[in-house]
């Protein structure tokens, strides 16, 4: 069933096109089909209250929570049913279900990579204990490997006609494996497409595009594990039936060859998506293996991952404005630096606020904000000797990243790149404020514009400052390709008596991977596409013109199903700066009381889920339990749930946010 949820009645014809594209097994179905709408002469609140009812009425019929547990890569390839049944944001249903253990028991941070710089500039600086530890942890990686030896590395390769053929329910099995035997047959002397997808387990990024890929562009997909998943799973999860798909080891050049080898010739491989950060370091060094760099690839920079050398490289390459930072390998650095920078015993000021964080993490572990120096002390002596989490070779932390913190207003950016052309997906607004004894506690990520309904740019200075700002660091860090979620605090700055206000940005962060969380369904209703469409338009779009390394054209034979040509997104037909077509925000529920869980009101989760503008909520399950404990909210790890609004009209929407933000003090009930 279909819940079409115009401001103004539709004709019967139009309900019937919506309900008519529910049983396609692609969410772009839908979105072609308010595109129609729109060309019908609909408004921009029914593609927004269409698509979102549509798509919702499957969701509500799963259960509150599937967590997604991964088997051997070549297994992982979900249908569109299951990609409506996940209804968790990317860190609940990986990192709850796979990856919390790894992350809580190795540390981490902001974001999770490994400290393998590879930059002979930075090696004196991590001294020789360090080295020797790493040669250490280098070591018990080879032993590893020693034991996964019998198992050897091949390429698990899900060819396009091995999931669409026909429909396995009404085909006898020994009919559609005739089918696929023919199939294969005939793509031998034929190119066809391919996209490696490393660290694919969530249902609604890397299994999501895996199966777009193969459904929308009959691409190949090659699935692989990275180094630390696959220590991961056979350590933690005691797992040995991935350890075929994972990468050949790097220091075995015959090993290397060998998986090279078994790629089938009639493979073009267009590029390299990763899902995980603790994927990415690998994924640059499959890239540069593979021969992808420079036409498809952006090959090796550590400073990609290193928060502090990503810094410094954005400011000296880029010439960019950065906050003040230091790298301290001693308590003594940091407070010295600290104090550079107005941090006292008993400061509690924000304005002379420290970061305190390791170079590489996840999920905002370990970052600290620090007002004075007791808790500097504090947040340098859980980060020091840490476990990094994303090292496949268990490396600690050797040195602490502290950083001036910089003030203003925080964005994120989600754009894709195709061959240096950059296009910004989507832009996010945070809403933080300080409560439960947190400065700031995330209550929404708000989608906004970059540009008005008609091209112009007026009253969106800021916005504008925040892309440009970011085109210009993804530049100065050497990225042409893929996927990239960029962090920044932007600042209005007074004007004085001899100039005009001006607009400050600085970056937080720059990670080479999606936003994690399901965006998909919101910003294909608000903004009409979404980042994950754009990338497979950017890998595995037609690039006939496209000129090879050498200067030269080449031409792919590589045959596009003509079924759903229309459903394709075109890149040069792309805007380089989005508008938003309704509001649309994603709520965090921020829990107030703290204990055992006494009652919950459902009452107030009925009212929530009647207002206007909220198009699905979730609480997460361990909190629909009485008795469970709950904490108050003071991070984006701590939050109880999420909600999704979406409204064409801005006062509408701002007055059911406010009523959800009131709402959510009672939700919970506590001994």
């Amino acid at each position: 069933m279909v819940v079409v949820k115009p401001l103004h009645p539709r004709c019967a014809a139009t309900v019937m096109i919506v309900a008519v594209a529910t049983f396609l097994h692609h969410d772009a179905s839908i979105v072609n089909v308010l595109r129609l709408l729109s060309r019908e002469g609909g408004a921009t609140h029914n593609r927004a209250h269409a698509y979102v009812h549509g798509w919702m009425d499957h969701r509500r019929k799963r259960p509150a929570l599937t967590t997604h547990t991964p088997s051997a890569p070549q297994n992982c390839h979900c249908t569109f049913s299951k990609y409506n049944e996940c209804r968790r944001t990317f860190e609940s249903c990986q990192s709850r279900s796979l990856l919390e253990r790894a992350l809580h028991g190795r540390g981490g941070g902001d974001d999770d990579e490994g400290l393998h710089d590879g930059m002979a500039s930075d090696e004196h600086e991590r001294g020789n204990d360090s080295r020797n530890e790493s040669n250490e942890s280098n070591d018990a990686m080879q032993r590893l490997r020693q034991r996964w030896s019998s198992v050897p590395a091949v390429p698990s390769i899900a060819w396009p006609f091995d999931v669409d053929v026909t429909d396995a329910d009404q085909t006898e099995e020994s009919t559609r494996q005739q089918q696929q035997q023919q199939l294969r047959k005939e793509r031998q002397n034929q190119t066809t497409k391919a996209i490696i997808i490393m660290d694919g387990f969530s249902p609604y990024h890397g299994q999501y595009l895996a199966q777009a890929a193969h459904h929308l562009y009959g691409a190949a997909v090659i699935h692989v594990l990275s180094d630390f998943m696959t220590r991961y799973l056979y350590q933690v999860e005691q797992q040995t039936d991935h350890l075929s798909s994972r990468l050949p080891d790097w220091n075995n050049v015959d090993e290397v060859q060998a998986w090279k080898n078994l790629l089938p010739s009639s493979l073009d491989i267009c590029g390299i998506y990763c899902e995980s950060d603790s994927g990415l370091d690998d994924a640059e060094r499959l890239g540069v293996a593979l021969g992808l760099f420079p036409r498809r690839h952006d090959g090796v920079n550590a400073a990609r991952r290193n928060k502090f050398l990503m810094n410094r490289v954005v400011s000296e390459v880029g010439g960019l404005d950065v906050v003040k930072q230091m790298l301290c390998r001693t308590l003594e650095e940091a407070q010295d630096f600290a104090r550079s920078l107005g941090v006292g015993e008993d400061s509690k000021e924000i304005s002379t606020m420290v970061v305190v964080k390791p170079l590489r993490g996840v999920a905002s572990d370990d970052v600290h904000l620090c007002t004075n120096l007791p808790s500097l002390r504090k947040a340098f002596a859980k980060i020091y000797h840490s476990p990094i989490f994303g090292s496949s070779t268990a490396s600690k932390h050797e040195e602490v990243l502290v950083q001036e913190f910089a003030t203003g207003t925080e964005y994120a950016v989600d754009v894709v790149c195709r061959d240096g052309e950059m296009r910004v997906a989507a832009l996010w607004k945070y809403d933080k404020r300080a409560v439960n004894g947190a400065p700031f506690v995330y209550f929404a990520t708000q989608l906004v514009g970059v540009v008005g309904e008609d091209g112009n740019t007026e009253g969106k200075e800021v916005e504008q400052a925040v892309c440009n700002y970011v085109f210009k660091a993804l530049d100065a860090l050497g990225i042409r390709w893929g996927m990239n979620h960029i962090e920044c605090i932007a600042e209005k700055i007074a004007p004085g008596d001899d100039r005009p206000e001006t607009i400050r940005v600085r970056l937080v962060e720059v990670n080479c991977r999606q936003h994690n969380t399901d965006f998909r369904p919101l910003t294909n209703a608000v903004i009409g596409y979404n980042a994950l469409d754009m990338v497979l338009a950017a890998y595995l779009g037609d690039d006939s013109k496209q000129s090879s390394e050498d200067g030269k054209e080449h031409n792919h034979e590589h045959q596009y199903p003509m079924e759903t040509d229309h459903l394709r997104l075109q890149w040069d037909g792309l805007p380089i700066l989005p508008r938003t077509l309704a509001q649309g925000a994603i709520v965090h529920f921020v829990s107030f009381v703290e204990g055992k869980i006494s009652r919950i009101r459902y009452d107030i989760l009925t009212e929530m889920e009647e207002l206007e503008s909220v198009m699905d909520l979730e609480v997460y399950p361990q909190y629909l339990e009485v008795g469970n404990e709950i904490h108050k909210t003071v991070d984006i790890r701590t939050d109880t749930g999420w909600a999704h609004l979406i409204n064409d009209d801005e006062e509408s929407f701002q007055r059911d946010y406010e009523r959800l933000v009131e709402l959510m003090k009672d939700m919970f009930e506590v001994e």
